[in-house]
């Protein structure tokens, strides 16, 4: 009897551990799958693009520098002063990608600008502001100068 008991217990055990190991692979299966779909979107979002930029610039930007980067956004009549015109070739090509990412990042207090724009540098990774510069050089068609 107690043999059959012992032998009962062991393949109970037998069971136990061989379902905890299955477990165990399909928890390192998912980890290793998520990790390497993690690393994939990442390396997506390091490369700049415009695409990026204008869909980045639609969602944060145009309630105050308007659909066409003009500075007529709706939010535009409530600020003084009033929100930069992104399509005046000559205005931007003034100023820098340096200058355009630190005023994106840091806002616009950070450059001796209108502190009522917001700092994206807590929202935005670089490569997302990056876009966005690439987008401004896209609205103003020019370069810095």
């Amino acid at each position: 009897m107690r043999n059959q008991n012992d032998r009962a217990k062991i393949k109970k055990i037998n069971g136990l551990l061989c379902s905890n190991f299955y477990i165990l692979i399909c928890i390192f299966v998912f980890l290793f799958l998520i990790f390497n779909f993690n690393l994939a979107y990442v390396e997506a979002q390091e490369k700049p693009s415009i695409t990026n930029g204008e869909k980045i610039y639609q969602w944060y930007c145009t309630p105050c520098h308007g659909i066409k980067g003009d500075g007529k956004g709706f939010n535009a009549k409530n600020l003084d002063p009033r929100p930069a015109n992104h399509t005046d070739a000559e205005f931007m090509s003034k100023r820098t990608d340096k200058d355009l990412f630190d005023a994106i990042s840091g806002g616009g207090r950070a450059v001796g600008k209108a502190a009522l724009m917001p700092p994206w540098g807590n929202t935005l990774d670089k490569a997302q502001i990056n876009s966005l510069v690439q987008h401004l050089r896209k609205l103003c068609k020019c370069q810095e100068t």
